[in-house]
């Protein structure tokens, strides 16, 4: 039987369908079992992104959105004593906090409809945005985030600009925090605050000074809306960039300089501004007319930029260097450690009311540009100035300028040519020796206030106070001067005679240590400090800074007053809150002392004035700021330290006070004397006395000076004979304290019968027509120029003859 036949009788006949069906089934099963996988798959990747989720949940620190400021490090702002802003003290970032009731409307409306046009309607998360970014992400090769306002400040605030998802796990959390603590309108205004504009420009407010030199309350339509573009991408759409000098064209629209680039207007921030305006017309923020307005003014965008802050004031930024060191000390003494001051001033949005004048200061500034008004630079061959390893040219000079009745400084300049954050400032450094202007301080006044007057006579003669060496003769006057004989205080201070100043030291006590001792004292009241203290003290041995100077000298001008200087009123948070306040100091305020009386101040300052006027043949003429020293006079004195290493003026006028130093760093000779410094004290205080209109002024007199005639050689009321002197009549009118004017008559002039061919004294043959009057005057004390090698005082011709 065949295999045919076989099948046919013995089994029934199979379907052809079953094989097919039965592969299905497998197919199904297989597809079931596969879905099932994938389930299982997708349930333990959610499970395990769940959990992951929650894990950078828990490893995410809790945030008080309330405090949300307290995350930011802000900027400080200093200002001048108008109100404007001087400087930014800060880390990397420029900030500046404002409230949101200073941004205007538009600014607000701009970054609303570029930034996250459903902010007012969701609650931190836009699920809509999000979607839509991730469709255009798949879908192109472009990328877009979806992250609300609520969300980029989360990440501005609190989390980095890393891009990885636990970052957008944690960006995503904290918007829901923050929308549930804050409200809109704070979310908003914090939002508007930190995001970055373009440099180091962080927040609205700092944008707005950067680019418009103003502040945001004062921006329209077309400013907010360039602003409002630029948080896209900041490199980019920001409205100015820096490029090298070389490469600049033509074709580039130029605003300045900054250091060695050049700033110029980015066109590509253009088209950006244009989209932020069509956003602002498609939300209804502004109207057909606004918009079209708008539109066409972007042909002139670039005429509204105006990046002066760019154009940084390096020398008074050393004046603000030097007001943030006075803050922190302040809070210092308030209780804080050095390094919580240092942070509150770097990082705590403080606003510190500076007395800067920016006026005063640019006179300053240009003057000390000017190297006419100082001593031949140090150059190479090829005539380039030289620096030193500092960078530093040579030699330097600094100067101070302040109102002696509110203690209130109002320009400042530590050096010149000096450039950058953290140079020397030499008006406030560790201080130069100050020659010769010390005098009025540690000899003059001592010696007014304990029993001599400005008609006491000094016998300018060779002394010997080298206590080491007692046969040397020390201290001698300088120049030509030579040895000026009798001479009386007014004229000693003058001359500048370190003679009559040791000689008044010594004066001041029986013992060298007790004078040594008031000296000190003087020194002290008037705010100077030296290591040592001995007779070259009173020549200016000591080293000041241009600041302790100015300070000292102040106390004169302010009638005996000694004032704290100060270079700030008050500070507060960004806030408004006053957190130091020494706005009590100015005027008769709080930590004044008088060191001398005002009679005593106001002789001293006559007796300045008078070595300022250019007719008494002082040091210090080249100092006065009107003709004669009249009008507005200048009082004042020169100081020149060993080997011109340091040429000092400070003084003083009826309305403002300073002190000038010029020298090298290094120490060595400056080969001028202090006439350079009393000429550039000059042209300074020349200028801002004429820029600030000040009228014709006297020093105010106490009334309780009077004015007596006297002889000039001898302090005391004046005869017949002090009139015949041969050198002229030496009648004088001086001043005087009421009460100490002299009662005795002169008795320093005599008339004695010499013979009229030798002048010398008559003999028993000489003859009566041989024989004639002449007036001499008589030492207080013999003396013989045998006894010092030959030397003799500028008067000794007329003082009577021993023989």
């Amino acid at each position: 039987m065949n295999r045919e036949n076989y099948q046919a009788e013995g089994q029934p006949e199979r379907s052809g369908r079953r094989p097919r069906a039965h592969k299905k089934g497998r197919i199904r099963y297989s597809m079931k079992m596969l879905s099932l996988f994938l389930a299982i798959l997708i349930v333990i990747a959610a499970v395990a992104g769940l959990v992951w989720v929650l894990s950078v949940l828990n490893d995410t620190p809790q945030i008080q959105a309330r405090n949300i400021y307290d995350y930011i490090e802000k900027n400080t702002i200093i200002y001048d004593n108008t109100g404007s802003q001087l400087e930014v003290i800060g880390r990397e970032e420029n900030r500046i906090i404002v409230p949101l009731n200073r941004i205007p409307k538009t600014m607000q409306n701009a970054i609303v409809a570029v930034e996250d046009e459903r902010f007012w309607g969701h609650s931190g998360l836009d699920y809509r945005r999000i979607a839509g970014s991730a469709w255009r992400n798949l879908t192109t090769d472009s990328r877009h985030g979806g992250s609300t306002i609520t969300q980029q400040l989360a990440k501005n605030v609190y989390l980095t600009h890393d891009q990885t998802w636990s970052r957008k796990i944690q960006d995503a959390y904290y918007a829901i925090e923050i929308e549930n603590q804050l409200s809109k309108e704070k979310i908003l205004e914090a939002y508007l605050n930190t995001i970055n504009l373009g440099g180091q420009n962080h927040g609205v407010e700092a944008a707005s000074q950067a680019y418009f030199a103003k502040s945001v309350s004062e921006l329209d339509l077309v400013e907010s809306a360039l602003i409002a573009g630029i948080t896209r991408h900041p490199a980019r759409y920001s409205p100015i960039r820096f490029i090298p000098a070389e490469d600049v064209t033509e074709e580039h629209i130029v605003y300045g300089d900054y250091q060695e680039y050049k700033i110029v207007f980015d066109e590509r921030t253009v088209p950006r501004y244009r989209t932020v305006l069509g956003q602002m017309r498609r939300n209804n923020y502004i109207s057909e007319e606004a918009y079209q307005q708008a539109l066409a003014e972007g042909e002139r965008l670039h005429e509204r930029i105006d990046p002066v802050r760019y154009d940084s004031n390096e020398d008074s930024g050393q004046f603000a260097e030097f007001i943030r060191d006075e803050v922190v000390s302040a809070f210092v003494e308030q209780g804080s450690t050095i390094d919580e001051a240092r942070q509150i001033v770097s990082t705590g949005g403080l606003r510190i009311y500076s007395t800067l004048d920016q006026e005063m200061q640019n006179v300053l500034e240009e003057e000390f540009e000017n190297p006419d008004n100082f001593p031949p630079s140090l150059r190479d061959s090829d005539g380039n100035l030289l620096r030193d390893e500092f960078g530093n040219v040579q030699p330097q000079a600094a100067m101070i300028i302040s109102n002696p009745y509110t203690g209130e400084i109002k320009a400042l300049m530590g050096g010149r040519e000096t450039t950058g954050s953290g140079t020397f400032n030499r008006a406030v450094g560790t201080g130069r020796p100050v020659g010769s202007s010390i005098k009025p301080l540690a000899a003059f006044i001592p010696a007014l206030d304990n029993d001599h007057t400005v008609a006491s006579v000094i016998d300018d003669l060779p002394v010997y106070f080298d206590f080491n060496n007692p046969g040397r003769r020390h201290p001698q006057n300088v120049g030509d001067t030579g040895y000026l004989g009798l001479i009386n205080l007014r004229e000693a201070l003058t001359l500048s005679s370190n003679v009559s100043a040791t000689k008044l030291l010594d004066e001041l006590s029986p013992s060298v240590e007790g004078s040594i001792d008031v000296m000190r004292e003087y020194l002290n009241a008037f705010g100077i400090e030296h290591h040592d203290y001995d007779y070259s003290t009173v020549l200016g041995s000591g080293s000041a800074s241009p600041y302790t100077m100015n300070r000292a000298f102040n106390a004169l001008a302010n009638r005996g007053v000694y004032k704290e200087l100060i270079s700030f009123t008050h500070v507060t948070d960004a806030s408004g809150n006053v957190l130091l306040d020494q706005r009590g100091k100015i005027g008769s305020g709080e930590g004044d002392r008088r060191v001398v009386d005002a009679d005593v101040a106001y002789l001293i300052t006559d007796m300045l004035q008078h070595a300022v006027t250019p007719a008494n043949e002082g040091y210090g003429w080249q100092a006065a700021i009107h003709p004669e020293n009249e009008g507005i006079p200048v009082a004042g004195k020169t100081g020149t330290s060993q080997e011109q290493r340091d040429a000092w003026f400070v003084g003083y006028t009826p309305y403002l006070s300073a002190a000038t130093w010029m020298g090298y760093d290094r120490n060595e000779s400056l080969g001028s004397s202090s006439v350079v410094s009393a000429r550039l004290w000059s042209k300074v205080m020349g200028r801002i006395h004429d820029m600030e209109g000040y009228q014709n002024q006297e020093f105010p007199r106490p009334g309780n000076i009077i004015e007596v005639e006297v002889c000039r050689i001898s302090g005391k009321l004046p005869t017949e004979l002090c009139e015949q002197d041969p050198r002229g009549s030496q009648v004088i009118t001086e001043l005087f304290i009421s009460g100490t004017e002299p009662t005795e008559d002169c008795d320093t002039h005599v008339s004695v019968q010499v013979n009229r061919n030798t002048g010398q004294a008559p003999r028993w043959f000489n003859l009566p027509f041989q024989l004639e009057e002449r007036v001499y005057f008589v030492r207080p004390e013999p003396y013989d120029p045998q006894d010092h090698d030959g030397i003799t005082p500028r008067d000794y011709q007329y003082q009577l003859p021993t023989d």
